[in-house]
């Protein structure tokens, strides 16, 4: 009897459900793109999820942490999960998934053949294990967000795989001497430790692998560090991290048990009333085969700071090249910060010879040493929404992925209207919006409401303050069709309301040990709670456009599709007691 068979068709395929290709999927499916999202594990998140634990990082520096998607679950995951649960983060995630009609999930589904002809992708097969049913998806595109790039071995794209020479790339800050070779990054598994109040012992299976309390005090080990999530478990750099990740698997969950046991048993851990209380079993990935696409990015445009014309995602992590020798490596690992955010251009998110193919994560078109930077989440979500708008703009345009990006300025644009942003472009106030009058009593710096910059920089307030129950009235003189209204609230990018709480608490959504004092957090209390946007019409009937008493977003679109003269905003109130809420945009186009 042959297994069940299924077919679906859509606009936008997407192949990995991590941050990077969940973040495409809802990004495209908001712009009316259909969408099929294909995942071979039970949760979304990738690195991220309850399976793993990895933090999802980012841009470092100040004023330049990512907003758009990544800042939206953030906000959702501090309203329904306070505490940090992993498993509450991946409900989160999966509610933003599932609050899109466009979005066809198909999770436990593993793609494992592809159908191409003359360089165009025509469907991708996956192998549905709960149901066991073969799923064809039939799409005009096709977005790679696997981090392995499957695609690339089933569609014959071109790809990259290990370290270049510095004869090649001509990156001078090179950690590994000058010469090329098929070395990698390695593969992490994580454990977190949990503080229970009670002798808690541990006997160690026979096949854990012995680890001197020496070494783990080398790699700073300290359970009530909230900075420690054991990252520095990792393997494998010399190996194929595809090809031989079971047999890395088996060495990791030993040297994770060891680590264990040394931590429990060795009396230099002050570890008594500590359980272990999550172990991975599943391997955090950094590096395996990167896509080639018109352009290879590398280190030195990284450093010069990524001012392409074509920018439409960022990163500012440090050039973080991990040893391949991971945690067997005496000397560690090495990383040169970074002084300002560096832009990633379009042309390394689609692939070079495969006609419909874009590709967003770690596995995009980067040199080995630039991927030690652009391979953190919080930049492979900026990817991501990238190829959401890019999958949109050429479906409107019924072009390929290449020559879309002769509308370049059109998905910059898409971008910025949905909160992304992007060093090095900025953004313009409508031209309805430069022509009406905005006015509000009680308020502070109504100017920066039509400000290019919808954050807050060092040295730089780019809000206004509005008084709570004071009207912000735009007025646009005289009826216009008013196709929409986006506002920009204040949700505390830098997170300074949390106060007291430690940093690392503050910027990451997942913490590493449990701890008795394992904070509590909250939605930033600078963002808006309660507000209402009405309109006027040419005979003074007065309409209410949206309505909320729990905003959980940073950015706000209203469609509106009316001729109306009038538009006024009302906030109510905000998380937290002052009486007055930061408004960065108030746009009407």
């Amino acid at each position: 009897m042959a297994l069940e068979k299924k077919e679906i068709r859509a606009d936008l395929c997407v192949v990995g459900g991590g941050i990077a290709g969940t973040f495409a999927a809802i990004f495209a499916a908001r712009q009316g793109v259909r969408v099929a999202l294909v995942n071979e594990r039970p949760v979304l998140g990738g690195n991220a999820s309850s399976e793993i634990r990895m933090w999802i990082c980012g841009a470092q520096q100040k004023g330049c942490r990512e907003s758009g998607l990544g800042e939206e679950l953030n906000i959702r995951n501090y309203y329904y999960n306070p505490d940090k649960n992993p498993y509450l983060f991946d409900v989160t995630l999966l509610g933003m998934v599932k609050n899109e009609k466009n979005i066809e999930l198909l999770l436990n589904s593993t793609v494992h053949s592809a159908e191409t002809e003359n360089g165009v992708i025509k469907s991708v097969t996956a192998y549905r294990m709960t149901t066991q049913t073969e799923i064809t998806i039939r799409a005009k595109y096709y977005a790679d967000c696997s981090g392995d790039s499957i695609l690339a071995p089933l569609t014959g794209a071109e790809f990259m795989r290990g370290r270049e020479s510095k004869a090649e790339t001509g990156e001078q800050m090179m950690f590994y001497g000058g010469e090329g070779d098929d070395k990698t990054m390695g593969n992490s598994l994580l454990i977190q430790a949990r503080y229970v109040g009670k002798k808690v012992k541990f006997t160690a299976p026979s096949w854990a692998e012995k680890v001197s309390a020496e070494k783990l005090k080398s790699k700073g080990t300290c359970l009530t560090s909230p900075w420690d999530n054991f990252w520095y478990l990792e393997l494998g750099g010399n190996d194929d991290t595809i090809a031989d990740a079971e047999k890395l698997n088996a060495r990791l969950m030993a040297l994770c048990l060891g680590v264990w046991d040394t931590i429990k048993n060795s009396g230099e851990f002050d570890a008594d009333e500590y359980d272990l209380g999550f172990f991975g079993f599943l391997p955090a990935k950094r590096e395996s085969r990167r896509m080639r696409g018109d352009y290879v990015m590398t280190a030195c445009d990284i450093a010069s700071g990524g001012a392409f014309p074509d920018v439409v995602a960022y990163g500012g992590w440090s050039l973080d090249d991990h040893n391949p020798d991971g945690f067997d490596s005496p000397e560690g690992n090495h990383a040169i910060p970074l002084d300002k955010p560096y832009g990633i251009p379009y042309r390394c998110l689609y692939s070079k010879n495969i006609g419909n193919l874009f590709f967003a994560g770690r596995n995009i078109s980067m040199t080995h040493l630039a991927m030690s930077s652009a391979r953190v989440m919080g930049t492979c979500g900026t990817l991501g929404e990238a190829v959401g708008a890019a999958a949109t703009v050429a479906l409107r345009h019924g072009v390929s992925p290449r020559e879309a990006a002769e509308y370049i300025g059109e998905i910059q644009s898409l971008l910025i209207e949905n909160d992304c942003f992007l060093p090095h472009v900025n953004r313009e106030a409508s031209p309805v919006a430069k022509a009406a009058t905005i006015t509000c009593p009680h308020s502070e710096n109504l100017a920066a409401l039509r400000s290019p910059l919808e954050r807050n920089l060092p040295g730089e307030n780019n809000a206004a303050y509005i008084e709570n129950g004071a009207p912000v009235t735009c007025d646009l003189g005289k009826a216009r069709f008013v196709e929409r209204v986006r506002l920009v609230l204040d949700s505390d990018l830098e997170r300074d309301t949390f106060g007291g709480v430690d940093y690392c608490e503050k910027i990451h959504s997942m913490r590493c040990n449990v701890l008795p004092d394992s904070p509590t957090l909250f939605v930033p209390k600078t963002l808006a709670k309660a507000f209402e946007l009405v309109g006027e019409r040419e005979n003074g009937e007065i309409v209410t456009l949206y309505s909320t008493d729990k905003n959980l977003a940073r950015n706000v679109l209203v469609p509106v599709a009316a001729e109306l003269k009038r538009i006024t905003l009302t906030i109510k109130s905000n998380y937290g007691d002052s009486p007055v809420t930061p408004l960065f945009t108030f746009d009407v186009k």
